[in-house]
C-alpha cells in the first residue's frame, strides 16, 4: 500500500511533537545518570551493541605486560556486564583487535587498518549486523605515546570505548536552556573545538565512575526494556525530526504566513484606507509586515534549533525583542529607501522595461551586497561554511523578492497603461456622444426657427414689402448663426445677445409697437462663454406665452449678471404668471437638455412668479458644484 504524506498530517505531527516535548520530563521514572546520556547517544547513534561472548586479540609490538593489563581490564568489564563476557583469543581473529604500533611495524599495520594519527587511538568498525550489533572492531594505538604509569588506564578506557561505540554530544551539559550541569569526565565525550580551544577525551585518565555506570547499564539484562522509556523521557525528539527540523517546520510556517498575510490584507482594506496620509499608510503596512516576518523568522529558527538541540536551545525574550526592534528600524529605513528609488524611477524613467530592471537590481543586489560587505569586513575570520551558505540563501532570497517585485511592478504599469488607454477611449466616446446629442438638438432647433420666421414673412408678404425684406435679411443672419460653421458648442454672451437682438427685431416687425424689450448686460460679462442657443429659446418662450396673448403692450427683459454663486441669466416678461402645472415645450426642454450635457450638476433652472415673473438660469461656479451634487 502506498501512503501519501499530506501537509495537514505534517502540521498534526508537529503539534504532537511540541506537546510531547512540553510534558516529556514531567515524570521521570529512571535515574538521570546515566540514562539521560544513554538516551541522547542512542537517539543520535542507534545500535552499536555487542551480544554474546566477545574475543579480544592483541596484535603488533605488544609486551607481556600489555597482555596482563588487558586481562585486568577484561576482568573489570566482565564484572560490570551481565549480557556479554570477554575472553582472550591467542589463535583466531578476535572480535576486538588491538594493534600496538611503532615506527618499525607502522607500515605493515597501516595495510590492515588505516592510521590517521599516532597521537591518539583510532577505532575502526569493520561492520555491523542488520540489527545494528557490532561484529568487529579494530583499534590502533601507539605504544610509545603513553607512560607505564597510565598504561592500565589507557587499555581499560580503550576496551570500554570498544564496548559502546557512541559519542556523548556537547549539549549534554545543558539540561534546560541555561541550566548548566557538570559534564562528566568520560571517554564517550565528543571531541569539539571552540575558537582556539580543542577538547578531546583523555584515555590516560583513570576509568571514571560515570563510564563504569554507563557500561554496567548498557549491558544490564533489562537494558532493552528500559531504553524506550529513557528515550521518551530524556530525548523525546525523534532522530529524523532532529536532522530535518527546518524542513519539518516549512509547511506550518507557510500556512501560518498565509493566514497572517490574509489578516494584514484585511487590515489594509478595512483600516489602512482610513489613513489618508500615503507615507504614514505605507509605513504602518510595512511595519506590520516586518513584525510578522520577524516574529515568524525568530520562531522558525528558534523552534528548529530547539528540535535539533533541545538542551542548548532556549528563548531569551529580551534578545528576541531587541532583534525585532532592529529588524523594524532597519526594515523601515530600507523600505522607505526602496520607495524613494521607485518614485524616482517612475518619475525620471519612461521606458517600463528599464523601470522594472532598475527595481529588480535595487531590491536584489543592494540589500544582499550591503549584508555581504558588513559580514566580510566584521566577521571574515569567523565565517565558516554555514555562514557562507546563509549568505547564499540571503542573496537568493533577495533575488526572488526582486523578481516578484519587478513582476508586480510590470503588471501594475501594464494595468495603468490599459486603464489610461481605456479612459482615453471612453473620453473620446463621451465627446462623440455629446457632439451627437448637441447636433441632434441643433438639428431640431434650426427647423423650429425657420418655421416660425417663414410664417411671419408669409404673413407680411402682401401687407408690407419693406418689412418683409427686413425680416428676410434678419432671418438670413439668424440662420447663418444657427448653421454654426465653426461647429462650436460655445459662444460668448455678446455673440449670443447679438443673435437674440436679431430674433427680437424679426418679432418686432410682426408685433410692431406692442413689443418692447430691455437688455441689462455689464460690459465685463460680454466675453463670458456660455452654451449656444440657451437665451434665444427663453426669449421665444416669453413672446409666445406673453406677447401673443396680451392685448396691450408687452415687455421682455433680459438681465445677465454674476455673483458669488456664478452666472445668472434672467428672461422675464409682463405676461400671465406661470401655472402651477407648467409643461415645458420643445424650446425650454432643449435648453434643459443642453445644460445637462454641458453643465452636469452645475446649473439650476427656475420658473419664478415673484418678485417678478422670469425664467432664471444659474450657471454655478466650481465652488458651488459639490453643494448641488
Amino acid at each position: 500500500m502506498k501512503y501519501t504524506f499530506k501537509p495537514f498530517s505534517l502540521v498534526l505531527l508537529f503539534l504532537m511533537t511540541l506537546h510531547h516535548l512540553a510534558f516529556a520530563n514531567n515524570s521521570s521514572t529512571l535515574p538521570e545518570v546515566p540514562w539521560r546520556a544513554i538516551a541522547m547517544m542512542e537517539r543520535d547513534h542507534p545500535g552499536g551493541h555487542w551480544e554474546g561472548d566477545i574475543t579480544v586479540k592483541l596484535r603488533g609490538n605488544y609486551t607481556t605486560l600489555d597482555s596482563l593489563l588487558l586481562s585486568n581490564s577484561m576482568k573489570l568489564m566482565n564484572e560490570m556486564c551481565e549480557t556479554i563476557q570477554l575472553s582472550m583469543d591467542t589463535i583466531d581473529k578476535g572480535n576486538i583487535e588491538i594493534y600496538f604500533t611503532d615506527s618499525i611495524n607502522e607500515k605493515v599495520i597501516s595495510s590492515v587498518i588505516p592510521i590517521v594519527s599516532r597521537e591518539e587511538p583510532f577505532f575502526h568498525y569493520n561492520g555491523m549486523k542488520n540489527d545494528m550489533r557490532l561484529m568487529q572492531v579494530s583499534i590502533m594505538i601507539d605504544a610509545t605515546t603513553f607512560e607505564d604509569s597510565t598504561r592500565q588506564n589507557y587499555i581499560t578506557n580503550i576496551l570500554a570505548r570498544c564496548l559502546y561505540s557512541k559519542y556523548l554530544s556537547f549539549d549534554y551539559q545543558y539540561k534546560k536552556g541555561r541550566e548548566v550541569i557538570d559534564k562528566p569526565v568520560s571517554i564517550f565525550n565528543s571531541e569539539y573545538w571552540s575558537g582556539d580551544f580543542h577538547y578531546k577525551p583523555d584515555f590516560s585518565a583513570a576509568f571514571s565512575p560515570f563510564d563504569s555506570l554507563l557500561i554496567k547499564t548498557v549491558y544490564a539484562a533489562d537494558f532493552k526494556t528500559k531504553l524506550p522509556t529513557a528515550i521518551k523521557e530524556f530525548a523525546p525528539v525523534p532522530r529524523w525530526v532532529k536532522r530535518n527540523a527546518k524542513m519539518v517546520l516549512i509547511v506550518p510556517l507557510v500556512l501560518a504566513l498565509c493566514l497572517f498575510a490574509g489578516l494584514i490584507f484585511i487590515f489594509y482594506n478595512k483600516l489602512g484606507k482610513r489613513i489618508y496620509n500615503k507615507l504614514l499608510r505605507f509605513n504602518v503596512t510595512a511595519a506590520l509586515v516586518l513584525i510578522l516576518l520577524g516574529v515568524f523568522g525568530v520562531l522558525y529558527y528558534r523552534i528548529s534549533d530547539y528540535l535539533r538541540n533541545p538542551n542548548i536551545s532556549f528563548f531569551q525574550w529580551l534578545d528576541i525583542a531587541a532583534a525585532l526592534l532592529i529588524t523594524l528600524i532597519v526594515g523601515l529605513i530600507a523600505a522607505n529607501l526602496f520607495r524613494l528609488i521607485e518614485i524616482a524611477v517612475n518619475r525620471f524613467v519612461n521606458n517600463k522595461y528599464i523601470r522594472v530592471f532598475i527595481l529588480f537590481l535595487s531590491i536584489a543586489f543592494i540589500p544582499s551586497g550591503a549584508i555581504t560587505t558588513i559580514v566580510n569586513f566584521n566577521f571574515k575570520k569567523d565565517l565558516n561554511s554555514e555562514g557562507i551558505t546563509a549568505l547564499v540563501i540571503i542573496f537568493i532570497g533577495f533575488v526572488v523578492i526582486g523578481i516578484v517585485r519587478a513582476l508586480v511592478a510590470f503588471f501594475i504599469m501594464k494595468e495603468k497603461e490599459i486603464k489610461v488607454e481605456t479612459e482615453v477611449k471612453l473620453a473620446n466616446l463621451r465627446e462623440l456622444k455629446t457632439k451627437a446629442e448637441l447636433n441632434a438638438l441643433h438639428s431640431k432647433i434650426n427647423p423650429h426657427f425657420l418655421y416660425n420666421a417663414l410664417n411671419s414673412i408669409a404673413g407680411l408678404a402682401n401687407v408690407d414689402a419693406g418689412k418683409t425684406e427686413h425680416m428676410a435679411l434678419s432671418l438670413s443672419k439668424l440662420f447663418r448663426y444657427a448653421i454654426n460653421k465653426e461647429q462650436s458648442d460655445w459662444s460668448t454672451i455678446e455673440e449670443e445677445m447679438e443673435m437674440v437682438k436679431i430674433y427680437l427685431d424679426i418679432e418686432k416687425v410682426r408685433f410692431e409697437d406692442r413689443l418692447t424689450f430691455e437688455i441689462d448686460l455689464a460690459e465685463d460679462l460680454k466675453s463670458e462663454r456660455i452654451p449656444r442657443f440657451i437665451i434665444q429659446p427663453l426669449v421665444e418662450n416669453s413672446i409666445k406665452h406673453a406677447v401673443s396673448k396680451m392685448v396691450g403692450q408687452a415687455k421682455v427683459k433680459i438681465a445677465i449678471h454674476k455673483n458669488e454663486q456664478g452666472l445668472m441669466i434672467e428672461v422675464g416678461d409682463n405676461g400671465p404668471d406661470f401655472p402651477a402645472d407648467l409643461e415645458t415645450g420643445f424650446g425650454l426642454q432643449s435648453v434643459y437638455d443642453k445644460l445637462e450635457i454641458m453643465y452636469p450638476h452645475r446649473f439650476e433652472l427656475h420658473f419664478l412668479n415673484s418678485p417678478h415673473k422670469c425664467v432664471l438660469i444659474k450657471l454655478l461656479s466650481t465652488q458651488q458644484q459639490t453643494a448641488v451634487a
